[in-house]
C-alpha cells in the first residue's frame, strides 16, 4: 500500500534487480533501470548489490622484494608400479607413490604447494598451508636468481621423456614440473621431488614461457624456441635435424599462452605490444614445421598485449589485456578477428582513465564464472580487481550476458593462480599489501572466494602459533540519476530494503544531484548474530545455539527528510543542492549486507518556467573530483595574450557618383552606404568601405539610368 503523500504529488522513482551490473561509461541520467553507476567491493549476482566473498590470508611470506609465484601440483612418480605374485599364484599391483621434497614417497595422486620467489630465492609452501617458524626451511637451496627485477615468469609443463649426455632418450613417468625465469638468470625447474631445485644450462635463457604442444616454447626477446618433445629440459632438436632452428617473432614477447585455432587445432599464442601471431605447435612432427602453410601466421596485425599475467581464459574464450583495454579470442570467428576490435571493460571507464602509464604488471584470473582483472588504479601496484560476472542471473533455459560487479579492492595482487586442491577448485593471490603482518612483511598470500562475507587476516604470536583477525568489507554502491524529463523537483527521503545482513553492519547513505557532492542522509548501525565467533564467548551461547541454523536477515532503511538550505552549493547552479532534475544515492556500508530495491521521494518544483535569456558569468567555476566547487578570479591565462587574439576593425562609408549626360540622356547622381571589416588596420578598413560604397552608387546610377533612357 502506497503512502498518502505519493498521491499528493509526491513523485517517487524505484530501482531494483540490477542484473546490468556497473557502468561509469553511460551517462548516469540515461542508465537502463538493470544497471548501477558504480560498485566497490560487491557482486551483483540474483540482482541483489550484496557484499563480495571474503579473503582470507594463508601465509606471511619472507620480507623483501616479492617476484611471483603460482600453486604448483607435483606428482612425480617415486616408485613405478610394479606386480608381485603371493603365495596362491594371485597377481597384486604395488600401488605408485610420489615424491616427497625429503625423497621419500607418498601415497597420493598430487602434492600441492604453494611455490614462489622473494630476493631471487624461491621457497615452497606445503598444502595445507602453515604458516612456518623460519622459512629457511622451505628454500630451494640450489636455485638462486636475480633478486632485483620486478617479476620472475613460473610456468608449469609436463615431462616424459629424459635426455642423457649422449643425446639418447629414454622415456619416464610422465610427471608435472615448473620452470622459473628471470630473463637473466640461467633458468630453474623443480619437479617436488626434493628441496633443492636446480639451474638447466641447456634452456635458453628468456621470460615469458608457455607448455603448448608437449614443447615448452621460450622467449627471448623477439625470438621463440621450442624445446624437446615432452621434455621441457631437452634441447638437442633444435640445433639438430629436420625442424631445428627459432621463430622470429618481429618484436619483443610480451606474453605467451596455449590455446586453440581453427578446428580445434592446438596453438601457441605469442603476443607482442602490438601484435598477435599464432604458431601451429599442434603439430607434434619438427620435421614438417616449415613444410606446413602458415605454420607461423599473424592474427593481430596492430593489436597485442600489455602483460603476460593478463592471459586468462573463461566462458571458452581467451581473453587478454592491450594497449586499448580488454579484448577476447573467440575461435568460431577467427576469420573475422581482425576486421573490428571490441574491448569488453568500457563500462569500467571510472578505473581505466586512472590507470597507470605502466601495465607490464597487469594480471588475471577465471574462477567459477567470474573473470577477474587486477590493474594499477592510481599507483603502480594492481590496487583495484575488476570483477565481470557470467552467471549474474543465468537460469538454465534463459542465457543472460556477463556483467561487471564493479572492483574489488583490500589486497593488492601481482600474480592470481588457481588449482585443484584436495579436488577443490581454490583460487589464491600473491600480494603486495598496504600493511605488514605483525612480522614485518607485506607480502601475503590470501585465498579468495571464501564463503564468509569478510576478510581474515593473521597475527603471527612469538610461540609461532597464528591468530585469525576478522576485518569487515567495506563496500559501495552508487546508483543511475533517478528521474524523470527536465523538470526540477526537490529531494524529499528514500527508502532501502536490504536482506543478507549479518554481524555488525554501519550503512551511510548520502544523496546528490546532477552537480555538486553527495550529502549524508543517513547513518545507522545493524546488529544481525549468524556467526558462532559473534556469540560464543556470551552468555546467552546457550540460548543462542538452540535456534539452530542461524538466518541473515532483512531491513528496511529510511532516511531522513532532506532539509532545505538558503546556501548555493555549487557554482553550477543558482539552486540548492535538494534542487535538481534528478538524483542518485550512494550507498555505503561496511560489513555484510545486500541492496534489494531502493525507491527514491521528490517533490515538484513550484518555480514556474520563463524565457529568461543566461547572463554572462563574471567569476570562473572550480568543481573538484567529489564534486565540490568554488568560485574564483582569474586573470586571463597567456595562452589567451593579445598575442594570439585575432582583433577586427570596421568602417561604413557613404559615396555620391554623378554620371555625365549623354545625347538625349541626362546627368544621373546616385549615393550609396557601405561597411567593411578589416584584419590589417582601421585605415584598411575606411578605404575598403569607401571603395564598395562608391561601386554600389555606380551600380545604382546605371540601373536607373537604363530603366529612364
Amino acid at each position: 500500500m502506497k503512502s498518502p503523500n505519493i498521491t499528493a504529488g509526491r513523485k517517487n522513482k524505484v530501482g531494483s534487480g540490477w542484473t546490468g551490473g556497473a557502468n561509469s561509461v553511460v551517462n548516469p541520467w540515461t542508465l537502463p533501470p538493470h544497471q548501477y553507476k558504480w560498485g566497490v567491493n560487491v557482486t551483483c549476482r540474483g540482482g541483489i548489490v550484496q557484499t563480495r566473498n571474503g579473503f582470507k590470508m594463508r601465509l606471511s611470506l619472507p620480507a623483501g622484494n616479492f617476484q611471483g609465484g603460482i600453486i604448483f601440483n607435483a606428482n612425480k612418480i617415486f616408485q613405478q608400479q610394479s606386480t608381485i605374485t603371493n603365495l596362491s599364484g594371485v597377481v597384486i599391483n604395488k600401488q605408485e607413490q610420489v615424491y616427497t621434497p625429503q625423497g621419500t614417497g607418498a601415497t597420493s595422486v598430487y602434492l600441492s604447494y604453494a611455490l614462489f620467489c622473494v630476493d631471487g630465492n624461491v621457497y615452497y609452501a606445503p598444502f595445507p598451508l602453515k604458516q612456518p617458524d623460519n622459512w629457511a626451511q622451505y628454500k630451494l637451496s640450489n636455485i638462486k636468481l636475480d633478486p632485483n627485477v620486478d617479476m620472475v615468469n613460473f610456468v608449469i609443463g609436463t615431462q616424459a621423456a629424459q635426455t642423457d649426455s649422449s643425446n639418447n632418450v629414454t622415456v619416464t613417468p610422465s610427471h608435472n614440473i615448473v620452470i622459473i625465469q628471470d630473463g637473466i638468470s640461467q633458468p630453474a625447474y623443480w619437479d617436488g621431488s626434493n628441496t633443492t631445485g636446480a639451474h638447466s644450462a641447456a634452456m635458453p635463457i628468456g621470460y615469458w614461457m608457455a607448455y603448448s604442444g608437449n614443447r615448452l616454447w621460450v622467449a627471448n626477446g623477439n625470438i621463440v624456441s621450442a624445446s624437446d618433445l615432452s621434455n621441457p629440459l631437452g634441447w638437442t632438436e633444435r640445433t639438430q635435424g629436420g625442424g631445428r632452428g627459432d621463430f622470429d617473432i618481429g618484436g619483443v614477447v610480451t606474453g605467451m599462452a596455449d590455446y586453440i585455432g581453427q578446428n580445434a587445432a592446438t596453438c601457441l599464442y605469442v603476443f607482442t605490444d602490438y601484435s598477435t601471431i599464432t604458431l601451429k605447435s599442434g603439430i607434434l612432427d619438427r620435421s614438417t614445421w616449415g613444410i606446413t602453410p602458415n605454420f607461423q601466421s599473424t592474427l593481430y596485425p596492430s593489436l597485442g598485449c600489455v602483460s603476460g599475467n593478463s592471459i586468462a581464459f573463461q566462458a571458452g574464450l581467451m581473453w587478454w589485456y592491450s594497449h586499448g583495454g580488454l579484448v577476447a579470442a573467440d575461435v568460431a570467428k577467427t576469420s573475422n578477428l581482425s576486421s573490428q576490435v571490441l574491448y569488453k571493460d568500457v563500462e569500467m571507464a571510472k578505473v581505466k582513465r586512472l590507470l597507470s602509464s605502466d601495465l607490464s604488471g597487469v594480471c588475471a584470473t577465471s574462477f567459477e564464472n567470474y573473470l577477474m582483472y587486477s590493474v594499477p588504479y592510481l599507483e603502480r601496484v594492481n590496487s583495484e580487481t575488476m570483477v565481470l560476472d557470467y552467471s549474474v542471473a543465468s537460469e538454465l533455459s534463459d542465457g543472460k550476458p556477463p556483467a561487471w560487479c564493479g572492483v574489488w579492492n583490500g589486497i593488492r595482487p601481482l600474480v592470481w593462480s588457481s588449482d585443484v586442491i584436495d579436488n577443490e577448485n581454490r583460487l589464491f593471490a600473491f600480494s603486495v599489501d598496504y600493511a605488514p603482518t605483525n612480522d614485518g612483511s607485506f607480502n601475503h598470500i590470501w585465498e579468495a572466494f571464501m564463503p564468509e562475507r569478510y576478510d581474515t587476516y593473521l597475527q603471527i604470536n612469538q610461540d609461532g602459533s597464528t591468530t585469525d583477525f576478522i576485518n569487515r568489507i567495506y563496500c559501495q554502491m552508487e546508483t543511475a540519476l533517478m528521474g524523470d524529463e527536465m523538470d526540477y523537483k526537490q529531494m524529499a527521503f528514500g527508502e532501502i530494503d536490504c536482506s543478507q545482513i549479518a554481524g555488525t553492519t554501519d550503512v551511510r547513505v548520502s544523496y546528490r544531484g546532477t552537480r555538486g557532492y553527495y550529502q549524508n542522509i543517513l547513518s545507522t548501525r545493524l546488529l544481525a548474530v549468524n556467526d558462532p565467533y559473534q556469540y560464543i564467548t556470551s552468555p546467552n551461547a546457550a540460548e543462542i545455539e538452540k535456534l539452530g541454523f542461524l538466518q541473515t536477515q532483512c531491513r528496511r532503511l529510511t532516511t531522513e527528510n532532506v532539509s532545505r538550505t538558503s546556501k548555493i552549493a555549487s557554482c553550477e547552479s543558482k539552486y540548492t543542492m535538494d534542487v535538481d532534475k534528478a538524483f542518485s544515492f550512494l550507498i555505503e556500508w561496511c560489513g555484510q549486507l545486500g541492496v534489494d530495491a531502493l525507491r527514491m521521494y521528490m517533490d515538484e518544483w513550484q518555480e514556474k518556467s520563463v524565457g529568461n535569456p543566461s547572463s554572462d558569468e563574471t567569476q570562473s567555476c572550480v568543481v573538484g573530483e567529489n564534486g565540490s566547487s568554488i568560485v574564483v578570479t582569474l586573470a586571463a591565462p597567456p595562452q589567451e595574450s593579445s598575442g594570439n587574439e585575432v582583433n577586427t576593425w570596421s568602417s561604413t562609408q557613404t559615396a555620391t557618383i554623378t554620371l555625365p549626360a549623354t545625347g538625349t540622356s541626362p546627368s544621373v547622381a546616385a549615393t550609396a552606404t557601405a561597411s567593411f571589416t578589416s584584419y590589417i588596420s582601421p585605415a584598411d578598413a575606411q578605404s575598403n568601405a569607401f571603395i564598395l560604397a562608391q561601386q554600389e552608387a555606380t551600380n545604382a546610377a546605371n540601373q536607373y539610368r537604363k530603366a529612364n533612357p
